[in-house]
């Protein structure tokens, strides 16, 4: 299983804050990709997406297999230094993309995700 973290930029010039503003389409981000063993399907992509969100900013042991097993994956595979991730910021699963809005997950590329971050 192939998941990709989006750590979305802020462009300060144009007014743009990753953090308040939310993802916006077309911004700057600089990806990281993990691979987990199996296929992933016990979780949905969103529940994925909120596994991974609660591995980044939780260091240290996880009390469940999945965030041990991401938490290893970024620690194993990744070999630049990353912040958590936040609002804003994007985890791909199967293809599709969600984005870490103030109240939860958001696929982008969905009318929802559009109309929330114009």
């Amino acid at each position: 299983m192939i998941i990709t973290l989006g750590f979305t930029e802020s462009d300060r010039d144009r007014g743009y804050s990753s953090f308040t503003d939310g993802y916006r389409i077309g911004a700057r981000q600089t990806s990281v990709t993990i691979t987990l063993e199996g296929d992933g399907t016990a979780l949905s992509d969103e529940q994925w997406a909120e596994a991974v969100f609660i591995a980044s900013n939780q260091p240290g042991t996880a009390g469940d297999p999945v965030g041990a097993a991401i938490r290893y994956a970024l620690a194993e595979q990744v070999h630049t230094p990353l912040r958590s991730l936040s609002v804003g910021d994007t985890v791909t699963v199967h293809g599709h993309m969600w984005a870490c809005g103030p109240t939860g997950w958001h696929q982008v590329g969905t009318r929802q995700v559009d109309d929330l971050y114009r």
